[in-house]
Formats: C-alpha cells, structure tokens, sequence
C-alpha cells in the first residue's frame, strides 16, 4: 500500500475535542492497550490526508510527528511498525522466515509456504476471521516487521494445503509510511529469541513439520540456520508469484482493483486533465491515443483484453458521456474537435505526480533511494575481535564488509602464512573459533555464525568508501559565471529531484552535463550557488560536511556581490 509513493493531500493538528475522540476511538480498536502508551494526553496530534500511488485515499495519524495509525476503507484504524515496536502485543503474530523479507520489500504479499506453523491440524494457523489484522515477524527477531490483513479465516488457510496467500500486506519496514518523516526514522529493534534445534524446526513443508504440535498462542521466532532449510526456503518463496496465479479469490481481487478498463479509463481522464490546454485541436483520435492517452497509463494498455476491443468503441463512449466531440473528416479519419475540461469527472480526477508539480503540491519523489541491507551485528562473542578495529558491541556492519574487515586485521597483524596461504590465528582468533588454520573465507564464516543476522533500510546516506561532492566554478559565454557540481548521484540523491529543489531555492538556471569517461553527471546551476548547494546537501540530504569540496568558493562570491 506504501511501497510506492504517496502525495499528502491536508494535514492538521487534531484540536482537545478532535484529539480526545481520536484517544477513544483507539481505545475502543485496541481495548487491551493502554491508549496513554501510544496517545498521551497532552501529545500533539497530526491528522494528514493522503493519496497512495494506487489512487486510494487514506489518512495517517501522527503523535509528535511519529506516524502510529493510517485508516483503510471504512475507517479502520492500523497500527502502524513504529506503534508495534512500543506495544508488540497490540496485535497477533505470523511468523516468517528471515529469507522472505527481500521478497515482501519487492510487493510480494506473505504466501503460506512461507509461514511457521503454529500448531497442527485445525490449529495450524492459530483461530482468526477472514480480514483480521495481523502482524509479521522473522524467525530470528519478534519484533514486527509488516502488518496485514488475514487473506481467509485460519481454517480456510489449513484447507488450502499450504498454498495461497496467507497475509496481503499493508504497510512494510522500508516502506514510504515507514519513511513519513526521515528525521526519526528507526531501525528494526533486535529481540532476541532462544534458538531451536533442528529437531526441533524441521525444515519447511516436511512431514515432520507437519507432525511438529507446538503452542497456539502467538509464535516465538527461532533461529533459522540450516543451509538445507534455507535452500528449500528460497525455491519456496521465488514461486510466491505463481502461487498467486493458483488462488482464485486472489485473482477476481486483483482483477477488480486493476481491470483493463479501468486503467484505460484513468489514463484517458489523465491525459485530459493534464494536457487538456495544450492539445493542437482538431487532434486525430488515433494521434490522441498514441501521444497522450498511453503515456499516462500507469500499465500497457491492451484494447483486446478490454470489453471495448477497439479504440473507436471507447472513444465513442466517452463521446457520449461528454467529454469530447469527434467529427469525421473522411472515411474512417475521426479527429476531437473540443474537449470538456469542466467534466465533473475530470475536474474531480486527482492525478499523479504530475499533477502535483503542476499545482506545487509537494511532489511524491524521494529524496533518496532506499535499499534492504543485510547487515551482522557485533555480539558479546565476536567484541574483543572487532573492538580492535573501532567496532563497537552491538554495531551492525554490512555483510560485504565482513571479508574487507577480516583481511585487513590480518594483513596489521601478519597472520597469513607466505607458503599455505592460510591464516594462523592469534590469541584473540583462538578464543573466537579455535586454535585452528583456515583460509580467509572459511574464517569470514566462522565469525559471521557467531554474528547476529538482520536487515537494515539504508537511504543513500552511506558515505564510505565513495567519492567526494566536488564544487567548481566556471565561466560561460558572456562572463557569466556557472556553478558545477560532481559526484552527487554516489550518495544515493535522486538528480530529478535535486535539480527541482535548485530551481525552486536558487531560482537558477539549472541543467545536467554528461561527462566524457565518467558514469555519473555533473549538474550546471547558473551563478555563483555554491553556498546554496552547499546548505541544500548538509541540511535537507544530511551529507556530511567533510564529503563536500568547494565551499571556499562562495566566498568569492560574497565579494562580487558588495562590489
């Protein structure tokens, strides 16, 4: 629902009145949670009204700007992760494997291969209704990491065999709702559970597990290690999609969100109310088509697939509710003569993103690029290793740093044998693993197992190891002095958006040079912006100062200005 993203439409601070109804309606959603734990009485109440990426409207509840709660249809409250990390017990679990995250940050809804059993038989899938909301957590942390709705009741879920949708998901770890406001942003807190035995977790889909009786009340994650399992696991959750396919209510669900119709129809309406002024009327029917009508469609459109079956057929529908009149030149050449921009339904209609900037709304473009990072975090066991190399207890680090890491603590300390190419292990590594030689990558291995294994939503801001932002001065024709900017795409800033913020703040000139040899652009901003540009990624991106070359060349401007 929030993995693309959304435009906010109002947003208001609820008043006492607004504010204390809002306190019961969350009380009488959640009866068995203390309502002063999420909603103090005395906290500052933010109602914003959105529009999602599907054209669905919603509103989110923010508490001292955290968002906690956002409607579905019909005024159903959620919860958001963030209320789930303060009170993990406002709603049951499903627990999934720790592989399937990836999956579910992609828009995969939670299938039931990938769910944990929670008992047997009837009581496999524990006793909830069809549409009750549930959590989702990993077998290595309880803390929540989606919510959804219930797909079927738990016994329509045992009859289906271990196939279907289990939960379609509403709101996600990495998500745009998860991001609503970046400057409190957290990550997924660790809650540790005891580790199983494989006796105790067989493998998924086995007869053992099938057989495995365990409590009905809500899961407790285990550890899931087994490279066996895990193999099984991702066989399991790459055929996600085509278990989709096999689910017949899924599929008349999907159908009626997305039916070819409706996508024509949008696209069409889309096209009027954002080009309407500019269309060179009298405009061919098959020219409207081609040039404006698919290049609003948010997916292909297939005339065949729909009921009209050719274009002729929609047009004069729409011709005959009214929003345009099409003369026949000649034998089978049609063109629009005028369109009714005053329609109610085009006048009603919201459009995406485009719109939004043409009306100066905020537009729906990040600022970053998100990404799912894997990351192992530095535990009691492996603290005296990575103390020596400025690693703290508790300190997540990327999975691709572990072997850049390791070799770099043996090449300070000499460890590698010339001859075997093995690493002989000092009084540190010996306390680790053992008093044993092992090549680098079998000694990576041996310290992530003795690692805590999670996810960690990354939003461009990583600075290591890339280049430095480079800012230059040059002259142009006319002594007009440009501002040149390198090197901005390596931290994760999307330039679309970048160079709309320019415009806006600098109201500068402001275009993209590609340079020869070199994979990133260099932007070109009228006039002397550096110290603009400079405040712009240190305030708004949170670049550090120290990746930033160039600002010593404001101060030339400075002085141009007083003279």
């Amino acid at each position: 629902m929030f993995l693309k993203p959304y435009r906010p439409k109002s947003s208001a601070a609820l008043k006492g009145s607004d504010s204390k109804r809002f306190r019961q309606r969350v009380e009488a959603a959640f009866p068995h949670v203390s309502v002063d734990q999420l909603v103090p009485a005395k906290a500052a109440v933010t109602q914003v009204k959105i529009l999602t990426h599907g054209g669905v409207q919603s509103v989110v509840y923010c508490v001292d700007k955290l968002p906690l709660f956002f409607e579905l249809d019909g005024g159903q409250l959620v919860p958001t992760l963030y209320t789930l990390w303060i009170v993990p017990d406002i709603l049951p679990y499903f627990t999934t494997h720790e592989g399937v995250l990836p999956k579910l940050t992609n828009g995969a809804d939670l299938m039931l291969p990938g769910v944990v059993p929670l008992g047997v038989g009837l009581s496999m899938y524990g006793h909830f209704k069809k549409g009750q909301l549930m959590a989702v957590n990993l077998t290595n942390n309880k803390s929540a990491v989606g919510v959804g709705q219930l797909s079927r009741s738990s016994d329509d879920l045992y009859m289906c065999g271990g196939h279907g949708v289990a939960i379609k998901m509403l709101h996600l770890f990495g998500d745009k709702l998860w991001s609503h406001e970046p400057s409190l942003v957290q990550q997924i807190p660790l809650v540790k559970t005891k580790a199983l035995s494989g006796e105790d977790f067989p493998a998924l889909g086995s007869e053992a597990e099938r057989r495995k009786a365990a409590s009905p009340a809500t899961p407790a994650p285990v550890s899931f290690a087994s490279v066996a399992q895990t193999e099984e696991l991702e066989t399991e959750t790459a055929a996600m999609t085509l278990e989709s396919q096999e689910d017949p209510e899924f599929d008349e669900e999907a159908a009626e969100e997305v039916s070819p119709e409706l996508i024509l129809k949008n696209a069409f309406l889309s096209a009027l109310k954002n080009n309407g002024k500019k269309l060179p009327l009298p405009l061919l029917t098959s020219n409207f088509y081609r040039l404006y009508v698919v290049t609003e469609a948010t997916e292909q459109i297939d005339l065949k697939k729909t009921r009209y079956k050719k274009l002729s057929n929609f047009l004069a529908e729409m011709v005959d509710q009214g929003f345009i009149v099409v003369r026949e030149e000649s034998k089978g050449v049609d063109k629009i003569t005028s369109v009714d921009l005053e329609h109610p339904e085009v006048v009603n209609f919201i459009t995406d993103v485009k719109a939004g900037e043409a009306n100066g709304a905020a537009s729906e473009t990040p600022l970053f690029h998100s990404e799912l990072k894997e990351m192992y975090v530095v535990t009691d066991v492996t603290a005296a290793f990575f103390t020596k190399l400025n690693y703290k207890r508790g300190e997540g680090i990327p999975a691709g740093q572990i072997k850049k890491i390791v070799r770099e603590y043996v090449s300070k300390h000499g460890l590698l044998h010339p001859l075997t190419k093995l690493v002989r292990p000092d009084d540190t590594l010996i306390e680790l693993y053992g008093n044993r030689e092992a090549s680098l990558s079998e000694m990576c291995s041996l310290i992530t197992s003795k690692m805590e294994h999670s996810y960690q939503m990354c939003s461009g801001k990583d600075t290591s190891g890339k280049p430095l932002i480079q800012m230059s001065l040059a002259t142009r024709s006319g002594n007009k002095k440009v501002t040149l900017v390198s090197n901005i795409e390596a931290y994760g800033i999307i330039l679309a958006e970048f160079i709309k913020l320019c415009k806006q703040g600098a109201a500068a000139s402001t275009s993209v040079v590609k340079l020869p040899h070199q994979k990133h652009e260099q932007l070109q901003i009228q006039g002397n912006q550096v110290r603009f540009v400079h405040t712009l990624l240190t305030e708004t991106y949170k670049v550090p100062p120290k990746c930033i070359l160039g600002l010593e060349l404001a101060k030339d401007g400075k002085k141009n200005k007083k003279k």
